[in-house]
């Protein structure tokens, strides 16, 4: 069976096209859709794909985009155009990007279906015989620029001055490849321009004498490893001196159930006020070479969730800003820079220690007791409960965790955390406001309504809306 993938940003127009045909009578199998391209890539990813039925005009990635950047990352993966244009220039571009062929789709229909799957099949076939066999050109030399802090910039960086074979490329997680040859791209990236190193990690990445791989494979191994590489290395180490492909192979690494349990234990922050865990936790990460996009989505979730209670961040007006001396951690890109902050989160947490009169202990305590009112915000859950669980009477752990919230009485404080919970799940789930309401723990789901207005200044629904235009604002 030919595996296919249907892409196109019109949910009607995908099921339409998927449901015209007997498609196992032709030897093909629907195996999933995607509204854009970004989906599109991601599948291509997880699964064996061997043909895509694409549309050319998708806000955003267009369907061009993604033929060419499919076709470099997996090219047994066959493109057909999906085009509303029976025109000559349309075509052309598909042709030349790789489409095996293309279909019109006002013209298609269940009379003219049967002729022109039957034509496409047997254009698959032809492509597979006749180009498995073919030779792939070996990867030589190329520079790679991978994007500084945690989002990608929209534009394209400027290779200026490279004389490149081919166009520049975008790989998977925002990074751009561009071709050039060893001394050329040795020269450009000695003089790397200010407006580039600003926003970009520029690295210059070889075939070493035992790499023997095409470029397409050389691809997806920078796309794979490259920023794992950079993110671990002292800043700086990799100017002026190439990177070849032998370095970014990875060793064996923890398996994804030992790494769980490591964040779950980390996320207890015992390495916050113990010397012996914090050596422990950096060991731990830099020998497996924990990957970058995980680690720091979760130390920047750390940064905003115990800002206040750990002492990182002052009072608003006050002299002595406490985050001043941390910095922003949407900036940071390097481990060498999250260890410098992270040490610093360190000392202000001891410094807070002091300040609040509690031991190392007592402060580990009431972070689980936090912890625990995140994981069951959704149940009916009081302060006796909480207190039990840590191993603390209650009247002591009232009296301590008012210190440690910044004299926010326990109830304030569970109802804070629930309201986050339901921003979450209002961001990322279609579920109605009063099934929301219940998970979150709020039995009146009228009571959430008019609590989560008094503290965001919206009803959950206009939150919602407002998260949905934002998101269609930056599709356009």
């Amino acid at each position: 069976m030919i595996k296919a993938l249907v892409v196109d940003d019109e949910k009607r127009v995908r099921r339409g096209f998927i449901a015209l045909a007997d498609w196992s009578a032709y030897g093909i199998s629907i195996v999933g859709e995607a509204k854009d391209g970004a989906s599109a890539m991601a599948q291509l990813g997880e699964r064996e794909i061997d043909m895509m039925f694409v549309d050319i005009g998708m806000p955003g990635m267009s369907g061009f985009e993604l033929i060419e950047q499919a076709r470099s990352r997996y090219p047994r993966t066959k493109a057909v155009i999906l085009t509303c244009y029976h025109e000559f220039d349309y075509v052309q571009e598909a042709l030349r990007l790789g489409a095996i062929d293309y279909i019109v789709k006002t013209l298609l229909n269940k009379s003219n279906v049967d002729e022109t799957m039957q034509r496409i099949v047997k254009r698959f076939e032809w492509e597979r015989r006749h180009v498995a066999g073919a030779p792939q050109r070996p990867f030589e030399s190329a520079i790679a620029l991978a994007p500084k802090g945690s989002s990608a910039p929209e534009e394209a960086p400027a290779f200026g001055g490279l004389a490149s074979e081919g166009k520049p490329r975008r790989l998977e997680g925002g990074l751009w490849l561009c071709s050039a040859p060893a001394q050329q791209a040795e020269e450009w990236l000695r003089e790397l321009p200010a407006h580039t190193a600003g926003r970009w990690q520029a690295a210059w990445v070889t075939a070493g004498q035992d790499d023997r791989l095409s470029s397409r494979e050389a691809e997806r191994l920078i796309a794979d490893r490259l920023p794992v590489h950079l993110f671990y290395r002292a800043g700086g180490e990799h100017v002026g001196r190439a990177v070849a492909l032998s370095e970014l192979k990875a060793e064996a690494g923890p398996s994804a159930a030992e790494l769980d349990a490591a964040f779950e234990e980390w996320s207890e922050c015992r390495w916050l006020l113990y010397g012996e865990d914090w050596r422990k936790f950096a060991v731990q990460i830099e020998q497996w070479q924990v990957d970058p996009m995980r680690l720091q989505n979760w130390l920047r979730s750390l940064a905003a969730e115990w800002s206040t209670y750990l002492g990182w961040s002052g009072e608003p007006g006050s002299e002595s800003k406490l985050a001043d001396s941390l910095g922003d951690p949407a900036e940071l890109y390097l481990w060498k820079q999250w260890k410098s902050w992270l040490s610093a989160a360190a000392l202000l947490t001891q410094q807070r220690l002091a300040e609040l009169s509690l031991s190392r202990e007592v402060f580990g305590s009431l972070i689980r007791a936090v912890l625990y009112m995140k994981g069951h915000a959704g149940r009916d859950l009081n302060q006796d409960e909480v207190a039990r669980r840590i191993g603390m009477s209650r009247s002591y752990f009232s009296q301590c965790f008012k210190k440690f919230a910044s004299g926010e009485p326990f109830g304030d404080a569970l109802r804070k955390l629930r309201l986050t919970a339901a921003k979450e799940l209002l961001a990322a789930t279609d579920l109605p406001i009063r099934d929301i309401a219940g998970r979150v723990g709020f039995e009146d789901d009228k009571y959430f309504s008019r609590l989560f207005r008094d503290r965001t200044g919206m009803l959950p629904s206009e939150y919602r809306s407002a998260l949905q235009a934002v998101g269609e604002g930056g599709r356009s």
